[in-house]
């Protein structure tokens, strides 16, 4: 079960920026917890985390959740100290005006709020519209270039100041639990296993992978360096049970109903009913995705590399996706993990993953 003590480390995955291509400060964290349920850890030349437990084992399975998160690259500092960004990965504008943020400079994060003309001062067709990024700024209380320019170095990033809360039970909210929920559920697995490694005959490779939000590009080059048999991608999901959402649209998902299973033509049909199979022993309830065409996870990338992969996705509930506020559940977090090493521990040389 995941204790006040796990969530903790969540906590300090959280507060440790990661935006897509800016992984290095949750990688360190990373890299200093799964050292602990593992037998070697190496960081790839684009950043990703690949930890080895009982390597030679067969067969190879690699477990994997991306480890970037949104955030802002700084490009321009106009006459009067603001900030100017680019996005980096997929933001609904409407979800930004008035958001704080830290600014991540070399000596430290800056606060600051990003900034949009008020309400009272909009036309009415304005009012009716959303902003545009490009009309958007950050604003960290300077009153010129000069003074900006002295705490901000151009291409510094940024990120929503938001961090982890508890709300009733086990919902907790943040920002990044996309997908820092679905890396955290990993590395509990990762410390299950090591728990019950005298059980254990496939080869676990555990990967944090960097730039999911901005292409997938480390899932990929990770599956092709660890070459694995199968893999399961974690990652979050969207919920249905919310009002604006369609059941029709997306199936029905809620928050604590269990881990989501996806099936679909990115799915390996053999490891879904191996999944299916390791949740009903494990007395876990699941949830049904079907996917049709692509998952938008790195699992479609992941499956082609080399002679092609096994894989799966394992998705976590998530409200309120690429705001400062989504919302998931331990519960669901917890079950993952738990899911993932009954999955895990019964893998064996003969596991048959042909369709």
């Amino acid at each position: 079960m995941i204790n006040e003590a796990r969530v903790a480390f969540l906590e300090k995955m959280i507060s440790s920026p990661s935006p897509s291509g800016f992984e290095q400060p949750v990688q360190q964290v990373v890299r200093e917890e799964i050292q602990k349920y593992t037998d070697e850890v190496r960081t790839d030349v684009h950043g990703n985390v690949i930890a080895a437990l009982n390597p030679a084992g067969n067969p190879r399975v690699m477990l994997t959740a991306h480890s970037d998160e949104l955030g802002f690259l700084i490009r321009y500092i106009d006459e009067q100290g603001f900030l100017y960004f680019a996005p980096i990965g997929g933001y609904d504008p409407s979800t930004l005006p008035g958001n704080r943020v830290n600014v991540h400079t070399p000596n430290g994060p800056i606060l600051g709020v990003i900034g949009r003309p008020p309400v009272h001062t909009l036309s009415p067709e304005e009012r009716g519209k959303g902003p545009k990024l490009a009309d958007l700024w950050i604003d960290i209380g300077v009153s010129s270039q000069e003074e900006a320019k002295k705490l901000v170095p151009l291409g510094s990033v940024a990120t929503r100041a938001a961090e982890l809360e508890r709300m009733q039970k086990d919902v907790i909210v943040s920002r990044a639990l996309d997908d820092k929920s679905s890396l955290f559920a990993l590395v509990e697995t990762m410390r299950r296993l090591h728990k019950k490694r005298t059980a254990l005959k496939a080869g676990v490779f555990f990967v944090s992978a960097v730039q999911e939000e901005v292409g997938s590009r480390g899932a990929q080059t990770a599956a092709f360096s660890v070459d694995p048999l199968i893999a399961v991608a974690v990652d979050v999901t969207f919920t249905s049970d919310h009002p604006g959402t369609s059941k029709k649209d997306l199936g029905e998902i809620k928050l604590n109903g269990g881990p989501v299973l996806s099936i679909g033509g990115h799915i390996n049909p053999r490891v879904y009913q191996l999944l299916v199979k390791a949740a009903d022993e494990a007395g876990i309830s699941w949830q049904i995705d079907p996917q049709a065409a692509r998952t938008s996870t790195d699992t479609d990338v992941i499956q082609v590399v080399r002679g092609g992969v096994a894989t799966a996705l394992i998705s976590i509930p998530c409200r309120y996706l690429h705001t400062g506020s989504e919302i998931a559940s331990l519960k669901d977090i917890d079950e993952v993990a738990e899911l993932l090493t009954h999955f895990v521990l019964a893998l064996d040389k003969d596991t048959n993953v042909i369709p």
